[in-house]
């Protein structure tokens, strides 16, 4: 089935399916779009228009089952779900951040059937609707001082590089960032991945992004952890003294 992108959503869509850096925009597209749903066991309209689901009202959705898996099958525009059946069927337009929390719970799977379909699972929806995608797992404040080891990581993450590159490139106020390996005892027995930023403004928007990011690509010392550059020294003067940067905006690409 061929996909030819109807809508900005379509386009992120697409993107995102090869391209983790795409995929913090697809989420945004997605809940500012209009998507499709059909419904279950209600007549075809005579035609086209828009109407007000009134508090209470219940509306029956169809769903799917994939390899032995019940979803709610959604989709990206109104061209896509035409393309999916073969007779006349009802069906809804409405905003997708509106079906997620009505839908709330259930496996759910964009334009099913097609060259670029997306499962969606409950607690991806939930995250979605809550806001905590765009939110780090947690964060730490040193509350003494504490002995740290860091360094350069033997198992380069290349591919996390690549990714937040082609991430950052999208925004402007990003000015450089580094990549090591830390330890932290305090809080872990291994090292892994931390992620310097400079960033002029809005740090925590484009880090919450950029761990979007992070999570889709194979890192080899997981997890990623992110620190803003700010000028107050300690951590920060191992990057901005003696690390090279792995991103600077004037040199697009550097590595």
């Amino acid at each position: 089935m061929s996909f030819d992108p109807r809508n900005d959503l379509e386009w992120s869509l697409m993107k995102a399916a090869t391209d983790p850096a795409h995929r913090p925009q697809f989420y945004k597209n997605l809940v500012q779009s209009d998507i499709f749903i059909i419904q279950h066991g209600a007549r075809p309209p005579e035609g086209e228009g828009r109407v007000t689901l009134n508090e209470g009202k219940k509306i029956q959705i169809a769903n799917i089952e994939i390899q032995g898996k019940r979803y709610i099958p959604f989709f990206s525009s109104l061209p896509r779900l035409q393309a999916t059946i073969t007779g006349e069927v009802a069906y809804l337009g409405m905003n997708a951040q509106e079906f997620l929390k009505l839908t709330m719970g259930s496996a759910l799977i964009l334009n099913p059937g097609s060259d670029y379909e997306k499962e969606i699972t409950p607690d991806e929806a939930a995250s979605i609707v809550d806001g905590s995608l765009w939110q780090p797992n947690e964060q730490y404040v040193a509350q003494k001082e504490t002995r740290i080891v860091i360094g350069q990581p033997q198992n380069y993450p290349r591919e996390l590089v690549e990714a937040l590159t082609r991430f950052f490139k999208t925004k402007k106020q990003v000015k450089r960032a580094w990549v090591a390996l830390f330890l932290n005892p305090v809080l872990d027995e291994k090292p892994h991945t931390l992620i310097a930023v400079h960033v002029s403004e809005r740090f925590e928007e484009v880090i919450s992004e950029a761990g979007i990011v992070a999570r889709n690509v194979k890192i080899p010392d997981p997890p990623v952890d992110f620190l803003p550059i700010t000028g107050h020294g300690g951590i920060e003067d191992y990057f901005v003294k003696d690390a090279k940067p792995s991103y600077v905006r004037r040199f697009l690409g550097l590595f």
